[in-house]
């Protein structure tokens, strides 16, 4: 039996309806009714009825979505289209049609860890100490993929606030990816083994709390593992939203207001719509920046989406990631002078289409005000 028939009623529904056409987040910038909600849900019952075969269109299009979770939040009869879609990729998967960019990328995720096949030695190279990487701490710093590799300066700026923070924490030192691409992309049985790993890797530090500043991490700890049966119970996860929060709220960072200029927030995917983690960046803004912030005119769960998901999106399909990140940054620059965002691969995907854009992480921002 396919997984997609898991979530029939939602593609029942999906195909008949037409109400979230026009915010799906692919589907506005290419027009093409295939990439909506509605198309993907005449694809998958054509599918589950027997009447086509995954071909090669078909496949491409299931891989085309980027799983904002748009969909979802605006979907007023509680359909999951987001999930339907990760089925069906695990569905093709099992019947050996992954696609051959989606292949690529698992092969290594498997090699070296990390989607983008860099060496993993290379992962850390951005921290000039060992010190970091103890056996045993009360928090664990998970840097995560897209940061350790693409977007240093967070880690650097995270480091900054935990040691200013004078938080005991340590870094893995053969940290490896959460597994979420692998889930994404449909190799859930890879996934679930990457993720037994680093719940080892967790445990083994007798860490109480695990805090990274990239979503698709902590969406994948709190989420996913939970759907594979990987067990995290006893450590809290969060996100750096929320631990510098809480930090700040101890008066352990000594915050002044040190962004000048006008800002406005892009609320990630994963944080928003999936976790409603939409306060604590705000909150957090509001300590660091000297005006008050300004809203896009679609913000929290209807916040734009680069097509961030896991990174995976903009891997498989850049030049529609940069279009993505256009979008976003025209309606940034309507509202403000710099853009933050909480999330590396945000960050990356909208500088990959504007590398002159100022667009800023919030750790960042956390670090230049203590």
């Amino acid at each position: 039996m396919m997984l997609t028939a898991e979530h029939s009623a939602t593609i029942e529904a999906c195909r008949f309806c037409f109400m979230c056409r026009h915010v799906c987040t692919l589907g506005v910038v290419t027009g093409k009714e295939s990439d909506t909600p509605r198309g993907k849900g005449l694809i998958l019952f054509k599918t589950l009825k027997g009447h086509v075969d995954y071909g090669p269109d078909l496949i491409d299009t299931i891989y085309r979505c980027c799983l904002c979770g748009y969909c979802q939040t605006w979907c007023q009869a509680g359909c999951t289209p987001p999930a339907a879609v990760l089925a069906a990729r695990a569905d093709i998967v099992a019947q050996g049609r992954a696609p051959a960019a989606a292949e690529q990328i698992k092969e290594r995720v498997l090699a070296t860890g990390n989607p983008f096949g860099l060496p993993a030695k290379e992962r850390f190279q951005a921290f000039e100490t060992e010190d970091l990487f103890r056996p045993q701490a009360e928090v664990l710093y998970y840097v995560g993929c897209d940061t350790a590799y693409q977007r240093p300066e967070i880690a650097r700026a995270m480091v900054r606030v935990l040691l200013a923070a004078k938080v005991d924490f340590a870094l893995l030192p053969h940290e490896r990816s959460t597994g979420k691409p692998l889930w994404l992309l449909g190799y859930r049985n890879e996934a679930r083994a990457m993720a037994e790993q680093l719940r080892e890797q967790i445990r083994a530090t007798r860490a109480k709390l695990v805090v990274t500043a990239c979503p698709s991490a902590f969406d994948a700890m709190k989420t996913d593992y939970a759907a594979m049966g990987v067990d995290l119970a006893g450590v809290e996860v969060l996100h750096a939203a929320q631990y510098l929060e809480r930090l700040a709220k101890e008066e352990r960072l000594g915050l002044r207001p040190s962004l000048t200029a006008s800002v406005t927030l892009l609320d990630n995917g994963y944080l928003a719509r999936y976790h409603k983690i939409c306060d604590e960046p705000r909150r957090l803004l509001g300590r660091v920046a000297s005006q008050p912030l300004r809203e896009m005119a679609w913000s929290r769960e209807l916040a734009y989406s680069c097509g961030e998901a896991g990174g995976v999106f903009r891997l498989l399909q850049p030049e529609l990631s940069k279009q993505l990140s256009a979008r976003v940054l025209a309606e940034a620059r309507r509202t403000a002078d710099v853009l933050a965002t909480a999330c590396p691969v945000t960050k990356t995907a909208l500088l990959e289409s504007e590398p002159e854009a100022k667009v800023r992480d919030l750790v960042e921002l956390v670090a230049e005000a203590i």
